[in-house]
């Protein structure tokens, strides 16, 4: 018996200081992300939006040809924890985790990659992570990194 072949991808996303615009506006991430799903072929069959009274947090789901996209959707935090899955062959979730970042404005976001489905392998549901920060946020780092360098060479006794 040939064992079963299955290769369905899970996306996690947390994006991490998103625009203000897109996210405090529900209808405005409604059409984001339907605008994405018809881009990377996620062949989007309903979308659903579930927001209690009185809250501003909110998720969007998106039912897709064998997967699905959701938004989980922090306002006040600027947070979104997106998930995208797909056993589709021509649905691009890499494109649209890329099209998410890049349509939410997100100053920082941490990626995992999951393999469903390896009916063969016991390391299947190994995650691997990624990190992406835009560049000026990083360039941020490196100064208060140089600055602390300099300060400590300049304090530091001059040997005779």
């Amino acid at each position: 018996m040939q064992p079963k072949k299955f290769t369905g991808k899970l996306i996690a996303i947390d994006m991490y200081n998103c625009g203000v615009n897109e996210v405090n506006d529900t209808e405005r991430a409604k059409t984001l992300l339907q605008e994405g799903c018809d881009e990377y072929r996620m062949n989007s069959r309903e979308l659903l939006v579930c927001q209690e009274e009185g809250q501003s947090e909110y998720s969007i789901s998106v039912l897709c040809k064998q997967g699905h996209v959701t938004l989980h959707v922090y306002p006040k935090l600027g947070f979104i924890a997106a998930d995208i899955f797909s056993c589709y062959d021509d649905a691009d979730p890499a494109g649209m985790a890329r099209y998410l970042r890049s349509a939410f404005d997100c100053d920082k976001a941490k990626i995992t990659l999951l393999d469903r489905g390896d009916f063969g392998s016991k390391y299947d549901m190994k995650p691997n992570h990624r990190s992406n920060i835009k560049f000026i946020r990083r360039t941020q780092n490196v100064t208060k990194n140089v600055g602390a360098q300099l300060k400590k060479m300049m304090l530091k006794p001059r040997g005779i």
